[in-house]
């Protein structure tokens, strides 16, 4: 008897926990490297024919491309347009990202719902997508090559081609791809579906296989309750643990995002002491000048910040993030606003940055102590979603097994 209660529980771990648990690690592990991926292909300078044509050598180095789709070429090569100068990319077994069409509430959505906004990011092997109509908008980031004058984007070992079709604004792309970039849970995986099934099913035949002998009807109930325990999670009493479990996990995944996007400003600087004050300025991947400052502001909701001693008005299209998370700063009026800038007379004028990726926000708080608090409350929101799924669990098996005792008999 103890044989067959080591197998149950066996083939529940296995099917039920291991299986899926290599297949959440994995796909974690490939949003954080898009992640990652996305984020330095921001930090690339844009292609330009002057680059292109200095190099004699087939390598030409890391560049970005806005574009349009031009044309395809064969099976696997694309050619991109931004009106005046036109790129190649060789696709064949890169995997192409589409960011969907989102409205976006900017001045009063937190960082991480600004990510989430509009549809789910996807992403599929370019041996997948049968057709592209002329004028899609396309971005990609990563090698560029010389090939007779024109540039060829190629994926390179270490650094993978960044394909990303999108139909938000440029501006939109990063914060959508650091927001969405992540699996809504990673339990739910290719690998969840099979496994849970053909456990299911395993356990579910040894139930019935284990009913004709009368000595092992106990046995065969609780095989009979591991089969089908995968549904009891969505039937009274303790369904409304379930929503209350998805409810966490997501608020969860949305600090994970938040953890991200606030951070995303702080990636043109080089790393400094936290206690740095004042400004600190520097160049994005075009030398367009990009002004970090830390200061107040003026009074709640103003458009005047003070720092140093210094009043600098604010763009008034600055993005002004929303958050709720008390310790961050934000209270006694700190603020720290990123944007591109230029000297007028002893002063600075803050303004819109014409590179695309780059973020023109200002942040109530410290973006490192946001970010350490967002992690923080994720973690919280991760366990507690971890206790409502045990006590949904430990509330239902038990009463399906219950009910399959009274009903076979």
């Amino acid at each position: 008897m103890s044989w067959y209660l080591g197998l149950i529980i066996g083939i529940a771990t296995l099917f039920y926990a291991a299986f899926p648990a290599i297949g959440a690690f994995l796909v974690r592990g490939q949003w954080r490297t898009f992640r990652r991926i996305v984020t330095a292909a921001s930090r690339y300078p844009t292609a330009t024919p002057s680059a292109v044509g200095r190099e004699r050598a087939s390598s030409v180095g890391l560049f970005r491309f806005f574009g349009t789709l031009e044309a395809i070429q064969g099976d696997d090569r694309i050619w991109i347009t931004n009106g005046r100068f036109s790129v190649a990319a060789e696709l064949r077994g890169v995997r192409v990202y589409l960011i969907p069409e989102g409205e976006e509430e900017e001045e009063r959505e937190s960082p991480a719902a600004r990510g989430e906004s509009g549809g789910e990011l996807r992403s599929v092997l370019w041996s997948r997508i049968f057709s592209l109509p002329e004028g899609t908008p396309i971005f990609v980031g990563g090698a560029l090559f010389a090939e007779e004058g024109r540039g060829v984007f190629r994926d390179r070992g270490r650094t993978p081609l960044l394909v990303v079709i999108h139909d938000c604004p440029r501006e939109s792309i990063v914060n959508k791809a650091i927001g969405s970039g992540r699996q809504r849970n990673e339990y739910m995986n290719a690998f969840t579906l099979p496994s849970v099934a053909i456990g299911a099913l395993s356990l579910i035949l040894l139930a019935f296989s284990l009913l004709s002998a009368p000595a092992l009807r106990i046995i065969a109930l609780i095989a009979l309750t591991a089969g089908l325990a995968p549904i009891s999670p969505f039937l009274p009493p303790g369904f409304p643990l379930y929503f209350a479990y998805r409810s966490n996990w997501k608020k969860a995944r949305l600090m994970r995002a938040q953890r991200d996007i606030v951070r995303l400003p702080l990636r043109y600087f080089p790393a400094s002491p936290s206690n740095a004050r004042g400004r600190r300025a520097t160049l994005l991947p075009d030398l367009e000048p990009y002004l970090m400052v830390r200061g107040t502001l003026e009074k709640s909701g103003s458009a005047v910040m003070v720092s140093e001693g210094a009043l600098i008005p604010l763009p008034p299209d600055i993005i002004r993030l929303q958050l709720d998370l008390p310790g961050a700063g934000a209270g006694n009026g700190e603020c720290v606003a990123f944007a591109a800038y230029r000297e007028e007379g002893e002063g600075i004028r803050l303004q819109k940055p014409d590179d695309p990726m780059a973020e023109q926000v200002l942040v109530p708080g410290d973006p490192e102590t946001i970010s350490r608090l967002s992690e923080r409350r994720a973690r919280r929101y991760t366990v507690i979603s971890g206790v409502f799924i045990s006590l949904n669990l430990l509330v239902n098996v038990p009463l399906l097994f219950l009910v399959l005792s009274l009903v076979i008999r």
